[in-house]
């Protein structure tokens, strides 16, 4: 069981302070979502539980994080790319590729120097691929993909990383409906949380109740509230935490929420 702690972090931006002295721990089996406003720094924190701050992002010198009990910054870049995998909001494309070399950059990780990608690599890949809607893309270049493709490419190239904590920002942006749930069931189906952690930013409060087992919320004045979903995910929390009156609906033993 793999697991990443956070003890007593407070992360800053020039005076702001986006969370104070944060304790955290994400296991094997969880599924965390990450909710609050615009700005309140859900990508900042993300970027520094991977270990790569974002410039401007100052770290109380007490604060530690650790993976597996050991502090991220003295485990070695490439075995900490074996172990946690970050998906980025955004990719920039600066050179040209189709689908399957860019979803092989996953397995980058578990290559030797000047080692080539193997039949094996390739077919993990193109199960992926598939699995991510995006079969018979292989020979696709890269910029003819909809914003919506080219998410579900980037989390084929994470996960052929196959690392056991996963960090997401903003998994569903550019999705449909559709795409958005068979990910996110994907995601979650108990053979895949056997072996992986997840901790993702959402701003779709439903989606994050209903595929996330655990919340943490930010608040915009640097308080946080973590804990399990069923728990801690009230009208009057996500009210608060927003900043906005919500609402929670019932029909037919399910709710959701809604803004009044």
């Amino acid at each position: 069981m793999s697991c990443l702690t956070v003890d007593n972090l407070t992360l800053k931006i020039a005076e702001r302070t986006l969370c104070q002295s944060l304790n955290l721990k994400i296991q094997t089996g969880e599924n965390w979502g990450i909710l609050g406003k615009n700005g309140t720094g859900k990508t900042t924190l993300l970027h520094t539980l991977a270990g790569i701050p974002l410039a401007g992002t100052t770290v109380n010198s007490h604060a530690s994080i650790k993976l597996n009990n050991i502090p991220i910054e003295k485990i070695k870049a490439s075995k900490l790319a074996r172990q946690l995998g970050i998906l980025l909001q955004d990719f920039q494309d600066v050179f040209p590729s189709t689908v399957l070399e860019t979803a092989l950059i996953g397995r980058h990780p578990h290559l030797k120097a000047w080692q080539w990608p193997d039949h094996e690599d390739i077919r993990m890949v193109n199960n992926l691929l598939e699995k991510m809607g995006l079969a018979g893309y292989q020979q696709r270049d890269i910029t003819s993909l909809s914003g919506g493709e080219r998410r579900r490419l980037g989390l084929a190239t994470l996960l052929a990383q196959q690392t056991d904590i996963l960090l997401l920002d903003e998994p569903v942006n550019h999705l449909d409906i559709a795409h958005q749930h068979q990910l996110l069931h994907y995601l979650t189906t108990p053979l895949f949380k056997q072996q992986h952690a997840i901790a993702m930013v959402m701003h779709d409060i439903n989606l994050a109740k209903q595929y996330c087992d655990h919340i943490l919320f930010i608040y915009d004045d640097g308080r946080t509230l973590a804990g399990k979903t069923k728990e801690i995910v009230t009208a009057k929390n996500l009210t608060d935490v927003y900043g906005y009156p919500i609402t929670e609906l019932t029909a037919n033993a399910q709710s959701v929420f809604i803004a009044k």
